[in-house]
């Protein structure tokens, strides 16, 4: 910005309307007195990752062909796969329990852990509720929910739980965090686990996240 027009911004600031001025000032008070040190790194770190989004900095997952791919697949006498949930075998979408994998990812996941020479795990934040209600069904299929807190192995019917030797009464003072920014927040929502807590907030104005 040239000296000029600092200048002038000044000159009109010095010599607006009184009613003008206080409705500014009320706007920016509004402003400032609602959003919290956290939401302004916040704003900061978005514009930057925008900022960066715009130089194409962003890095794909090379490619593999498939004839390869397929090469390496029937060579290996044993194979891992672990998958992740949203994104990965089904879309990112606003409402978290609309996520349902489709008939062709339910077949491909039989197919694949069918096979003896496969161990297949399904890796997510997701609950064990959830999981077990949409693949559950799969013979062979390992799942971990709620980031590795809860393991059913392939071909168990039992979970085996990674968090109940841990201290977990930090979940009521995040739950409370949660709840202050849930408020601020329109259109997010707060999902309580067994062992963490997801704050939603893709249904949310834009500016916010």
């Amino acid at each position: 910005m040239r000296l000029q027009e600092v200048a002038a911004a000044m000159h009109r600031g010095l010599t607006m309307p009184e009613d003008e001025k206080l409705r500014r000032h009320q706007a920016l008070y509004k402003t400032v007195t609602t959003h919290t040190s956290h939401t302004w790194a916040a704003m900061l770190a978005k514009k930057l990752l925008e900022r960066l989004g715009s130089s194409n900095m962003a890095r794909q997952t090379p490619f593999m062909p498939k004839g390869e791919l397929e090469r390496h697949y029937m060579k290996a006498q044993k194979r891992l796969f672990l998958f992740d949930y949203d994104g990965t075998l089904t879309p990112i979408v606003k409402v978290p329990s609309a996520a349902v994998p489709s008939k062709d990812t339910l077949l491909a996941l039989e197919t694949l852990a069918a096979d003896p020479q496969n161990i297949v795990y399904i890796i997510s934040g997701r609950d064990q509720a959830f999981l077990e209600q949409h693949l559950g069904h799969i013979k062979n299929l390992g799942m971990s929910a709620e980031h590795g807190g809860f393991i059913r192995e392939p071909g168990e019917a039992g979970w085996s739980n990674f968090t109940e030797s841990l201290d977990m009464s930090w979940m009521t003072e995040v739950l409370e965090i949660f709840k202050y920014y849930t408020e601020r927040t329109t259109g997010s929502h707060i999902e309580v686990k067994k062992s963490s807590i997801t704050w939603h907030y893709r249904s949310a104005d834009p500016e916010w996240g």
